[in-house]
C-alpha cells in the first residue's frame, strides 16, 4: 500500500508519461549517451563534488560513524540508536524550513554550506572521542549532536542536488543525467566502508576524522568553483526582469 499511494498521486500529475524531447527522425544524429553527459563540464564538476561529499559524508554514516562512536568514543550502542533517531527528527522538523530558506538562492552556495555542515558534524564526533575518558555523558551528547547536525545538512542537499542536475540536463539525455547522479551514491557506498576501517584504526580514529572533515571542506570548494560555470538560472537565482520604459507624454 505504501507504494500504491505515491503511484496514484504520480499519475494525477500533469504531463506524466509524455515525451519531453521530440522524436528523432530518420537520418537525424543521436542525442548522445553517457560520454556526452560526461563531456558536460559543469555536470562533470557536479559529479566530482558529489563523489567527494558522499564518500566523506553519507558513506561514512553506514560504517565510520557507528564504529568511531562505539570503539573510539566508547559510547553504548544504544546511544548510536538515539543518534540515528535524532537524525530522523532533525530531517522531519527542518526540511520545510530549509526548503523555504534556500528558495531563490544560489544552489552552488547551498551545496558548499552542506559540505561545511557535514564537516562540523564530524568535528563534533571527533570531540566525542577526545572527551570520552573524562566525561562519558558529554561524549554521548556529542555523538547524538553529530547525527542531528548531519541531518540538517541532508535536508539542504536533498532538494538542491537533483534540481541542479535537471537544470543542467537536456530533455533528450535527462534520464542519463539523473542516472549518473544516482550512481554517485552507489560508488561512494563502496569506497566509504572499505576506507573507514583502516582509517579509524590509525591514531585512535583521528586520521579518519581529519580525512572526512578535510574531504567535506574540499567538496565545498568544488561546489564554489562550479558557480562560474553556470548561468544565473541554472544556479537557481531569480533572473532580473527588464524594467518597462517610462512612457513619454505626447506633445500638446
Amino acid at each position: 500500500m505504501t507504494y500504491l499511494m505515491p503511484a496514484l498521486i504520480l499519475l494525477t500529475l500533469p504531463g506524466v508519461g509524455h515525451r519531453l524531447g521530440k522524436r528523432r527522425g530518420v537520418g537525424e544524429p543521436s542525442p548522445g549517451g553517457y560520454l556526452t553527459v560526461l563531456r558536460d563540464r559543469p555536470f562533470r564538476r557536479l559529479v566530482i563534488f558529489g563523489l567527494i561529499l558522499t564518500t566523506c559524508g553519507y558513506a561514512q554514516v553506514e560504517v565510520g560513524f557507528a564504529a568511531y562512536a562505539v570503539r573510539v568514543a566508547e559510547v553504548n550502542p544504544r546511544v548510536v540508536a538515539w543518534a540515528l533517531a535524532a537524525n530522523t527528527v532533525m530531517i522531519v522538523l527542518a526540511q520545510l524550513l530549509v526548503i523555504r530558506r534556500i528558495e531563490g538562492r544560489s544552489r552552488t552556495r547551498a551545496l558548499a554550506v552542506v559540505g561545511a555542515v557535514f564537516a562540523a558534524a564530524w568535528l563534533v564526533l571527533g570531540a566525542a572521542g577526545l572527551v570520552s575518558a573524562e566525561n562519558a555523558v558529554l561524549a554521548a551528547l556529542c555523538v547524538v549532536l553529530c547525527s542531528a547536525i548531519f541531518g540538517f545538512g541532508e535536508t539542504m542537499l536533498s532538494p538542491v542536488m537533483p534540481a541542479l542536475t535537471n537544470a543542467l540536463a537536456t530533455d533528450e539525455l535527462r534520464g542519463r543525467y539523473n542516472a549518473m547522479s544516482s550512481m554517485i551514491f552507489g560508488i561512494s557506498g563502496v569506497i566509504g566502508p572499505v576506507t573507514a576501517g583502516p582509517l579509524i584504526g590509525a591514531a585512535n580514529g583521528m586520521v579518519w576524522v581529519a580525512t572526512v572533515v578535510g574531504g567535506c571542506l574540499v567538496a565545498s570548494l568544488v561546489a564554489l568553483s562550479l558557480r562560474r560555470l553556470l548561468t544565473t538560472e541554472q544556479d537557481g537565482l531569480p533572473t532580473a526582469t527588464p524594467a518597462s520604459p517610462t512612457p513619454t507624454p505626447a506633445p500638446a
